[in-house]
């Protein structure tokens, strides 16, 4: 696996190359939004929770679910006998603009097409998510 690209995609699941704290480097009014919503400018932009052994400045403090892949020494949470624990299961809380929902099915996409497939779309899947219309039987359309 290239290191570099397991460096940017999260244990959870979670593609951390394009999220909008690691984006700020190149975005500034971002950066000063995120600045005035409380994030610490020193932290910005992220280099991803790898790097930072789980002291997710998204978060504000350390990560429960980095710290418990780190002890049983995987890659992704999908390698653990647990998958999928209760620390994926979704939640209606922030679903409007927090990719904690997509975890359980980037972990699957990972796990099933490997990481360079699962970049290769991941953008999508989170536009789909946060702005495509459900249409039932057929899931997220544009």
């Amino acid at each position: 696996m290239d290191q570099e690209k397991v460096k940017m995609a999260s244990p959870c699941g979670v593609d951390c190359a394009d999220c909008i704290a690691h984006l700020a480097k190149e975005h500034t009014a971002e950066k000063r939004r995120l600045v005035s919503a409380g994030f610490k400018e020193e932290t910005l932009p992220c280099p991803g929770c790898r790097p930072l052994k789980g002291k997710c400045p998204v978060i504000g403090g350390s990560c429960d679910t980095y710290a418990c892949f780190e002890k049983k020494g995987i890659t992704f949470c999908f390698e653990c006998g647990e998958f999928p624990c209760d620390k994926l299961i979704p939640a209606a809380d922030k679903a409007d603009r927090a990719l904690h929902n997509l975890k359980v099915f980037n972990l699957c996409c990972i796990q099933k097409q490997g990481l360079e497939k699962w970049l290769a779309r991941a953008k999508d899947a989170k536009r789909k998510y946060f702005k495509g219309k459900l249409d039932y039987g057929k899931g997220p359309v544009e």
